[in-house]
């Protein structure tokens, strides 16, 4: 199984994630917030592709109030936690999130908010921001995160455009 998780797109991009999706045939797509439209757009143009979605701290008003904050997406025999990041201090560190993770008995945990693209551990938890795929805070490109799932084996793979030009 293979899926594609785009964060912090905020209203930017929108057409190199639909090129990334056509490339790479994903299973699923995961959007971590920041903006939630984006993800709706997603759905209009692949209307039978599997996109799950979290609200971030820029999503608001009536189109993101139905979205929830948090997300347990099961991939195969594997249990992820999604979520913006903003609600678990994740600037600081991700201690909070790998402990929200393993409360509700999920593998990995995925966010956003920092902009910057990283996959980490804690303890048992798998630990993976996509960065942003259109605002990187520094300096490298926008990103996404390819993550291969086989049974209970994650293969998670950070993706910087400039790697596919």
């Amino acid at each position: 199984m293979k899926l594609i998780v785009f964060s912090d797109s905020h209203r930017r991009n929108s057409s190199d994630m639909l090129v990334i999706i056509d490339e790479e045939k994903p299973d699923a797509v995961l959007h971590l917030g920041d903006v939630v439209d984006d993800a709706d757009d997603i759905r209009s143009v692949y209307p039978d592709l599997k996109v799950y979605n979290v609200r971030g701290n820029n999503d608001y008003g009536w189109r993101a109030q139905d979205v929830q904050d948090n997300l347990i997406v099961c991939a195969g025999q594997v249990k992820l936690f999604l979520t913006h990041g903003h609600l678990y201090g994740v600037r600081r560190n991700t201690k909070a999130l790998a402990a929200a993770a393993r409360r509700h008995d999920c593998q990995m945990a995925l966010y956003g908010h920092t902009h910057e693209a990283e996959i980490d551990r804690d303890g048992g938890i798998l630990i993976a921001n996509p960065g942003s795929i259109s605002l990187p805070y520094v300096a490298a490109p926008p990103s996404y995160l390819r993550l291969v799932i086989e049974e209970t084996d994650i293969q998670p793979e950070i993706i910087y455009l400039d790697q596919k030009r």
